[in-house]
C-alpha cells in the first residue's frame, strides 16, 4: 500500500514538473515574440526574455506591468492617423493662395479675392472649382480657358428662360433704339418722347 502511494506521489511530481516546464516554456516564448512586436531596442528584447526565465511566472507577470503599452503596428498606425490629421487642419478651413481661414460657405477669399468655390449654373449649389459636373443635378459647369466661370445663383427655369432669351417673368426683353435714333425721329422729338408714346397700333382705325 505504502509503495502504491509512493509511486502516485512520483507520478503526481513528475506530472507537475512538467507542466511546469511546458508553462515556463510558453510564457518564454510568449514574452520573447511579444516583446518584439512592441519595441525594435535588443537590450530591452533581452531583458524581458531573461526577466521570464529567471522568475518564470512571477517574472511574466512583472514583464506585464513593464512592456510597452503599443506595439510597432499600433505606433505605426496611430501616427499615419495624427498625420493626416495634421494634413486636413492645414488644408481645411484655409485659402489655398493666402493661407488665410475662411468659411466653407464663401465664394472668394475676402482677403485675397481668389475664387474659392463655384455656384451650379442651374441648381445654383455650391461647388468645388475643380468639379466640371454637379453632383446635385449634373448640369456641366461652363470653364474658360481652364477656369471656371462663377455664375449668379439662379433656378433651372431661369436658365432655360435666359438661354431662350427671356427675362424671369416669361417676357422678352425690350429692344434698345440705335445709336443713330436721332436721325430716324422727326424733329423735335426726343428719346424719353419715343419711349413714351403710347401704342396705336391696336387702336380701330376710322
Amino acid at each position: 500500500m505504502e509503495q502504491l502511494i509512493a509511486q502516485a506521489a512520483h507520478l503526481l511530481i513528475a506530472l507537475g514538473g512538467a507542466y511546469y516546464l511546458a508553462l515556463w516554456f510558453a510564457l518564454v516564448v510568449w514574452t520573447f515574440q511579444d516583446i518584439q512586436t512592441r519595441t525594435r531596442s535588443v537590450i530591452a528584447q533581452i531583458f524581458a526574455t531573461l526577466l521570464v526565465v529567471l522568475f518564470s511566472v512571477p517574472g511574466a507577470l512583472l514583464y506585464l506591468l513593464m512592456r510597452p503599452r503599443e506595439t510597432l503596428e499600433e505606433q505605426y498606425e496611430r501616427a499615419l492617423e495624427e498625420e493626416y490629421l495634421i494634413q486636413d487642419l492645414e488644408t481645411a478651413g484655409r485659402c489655398p493662395h493666402c493661407q488665410r481661414p475662411v468659411q466653407d460657405d464663401f465664394l472668394f477669399c475676402p482677403y485675397c479675392r481668389a475664387p474659392l468655390k463655384q455656384l451650379c449654373i442651374a441648381c445654383g449649389r455650391l461647388l468645388s472649382l475643380d468639379w466640371p459636373h454637379c453632383p446635385y443635378c449634373g448640369t456641366q459647369q461652363l470653364t474658360e480657358e481652364g477656369d471656371v466661370i462663377v455664375q449668379e445663383r439662379r433656378s433651372p427655369l431661369e436658365a432655360v428662360q435666359r438661354a431662350l432669351g427671356r427675362t424671369p417673368g416669361g417676357r422678352r426683353p425690350e429692344k434698345t433704339l440705335p445709336e443713330n435714333e436721332a436721325t430716324t425721329l422727326p424733329p423735335g422729338w426726343s428719346r424719353s418722347m419715343r419711349e413714351n408714346e403710347p401704342d396705336t397700333s391696336e387702336l380701330p382705325r376710322a
